[in-house]
């Protein structure tokens, strides 16, 4: 799409501060919309095929660990 610099400048703000993230932009008459930010692709539920799958991408996650604070 002819917006799609500036949809990728707003998703890539948008997720700035996420360590995962899907960012869903509109572009209606030349106008860039926000949809909806997921943290969870497949509520949470997708499987992986083959499973080995599911481990190499968490393995690729580097998660912050929690202060006891």
């Amino acid at each position: 799409p002819k917006e799609l610099d500036k949809m990728i400048e707003v998703a890539e703000k948008l997720a700035s501060n996420f360590i995962f993230v899907r960012v869903d932009l509109y572009l209606v008459n030349g106008q860039v919309y926000f949809g909806e930010l997921t943290f969870h692709p497949a509520s949470g539920y997708g499987k992986f095929e083959p499973e080995y799958y599911d481990y190499y991408y968490g393995s690729l996650l580097n998660l912050p660990i929690k202060s006891k604070d």
